[in-house]
């Protein structure tokens, strides 16, 4: 099942018997003079794709611009700040967790972007921590 294809009413349907959503991400950006700058986000959205033909679990949105910075200087790259980076990924978890979803796996085909999802990760889980320790800090 696809998120983005779905309506709310399906989602919440999905929600009464799952909570686990998978995100593909990746980056755009070059893979030598014949490779497809895309191939670092259709990667993942292949595999999850082909998972979900034999799970009950939903595709997020392809998360398909990474930490690219440094193949800028190939045509058709397309980066992100790792601040701006940290707050999507920041940003698609409290959506996602908002609506119930408790199992929010992010699904990497891009190397450049792993020491910046950790960071995200770990923003995320201070932020949770520290909202656990004192329930009126929002």
């Amino acid at each position: 099942m696809l998120l983005h294809t779905s309506t709310w009413i399906e989602i919440g349907q999905f929600l009464e018997r799952s909570r686990t959503v998978v995100i593909p991400i990746g980056s755009n950006e070059q893979h030598g003079p014949t490779g497809l700058l895309g191939t670092d986000w259709m990667c993942p959205e292949i595999i999850a794709h082909e998972a979900q033909k034999n799970a009950d679990i939903l595709i997020g949105p392809t998360f398909n611009i990474g930490m690219a910075q440094h193949h800028l200087g190939f045509p058709g790259t397309i980066s992100l700040r790792p601040s701006t980076f940290i707050a999507a990924i920041g940003d698609w978890v409290r959506s996602l967790a908002g609506h119930g979803f408790d199992k929010i796996l992010f699904l990497n085909g891009h190397g450049g972007n792993i020491a910046t999802i950790e960071a995200a990760f770990s923003e995320l889980y201070a932020e949770a921590s520290f909202a656990r320790r004192r329930p009126g800090l929002r």
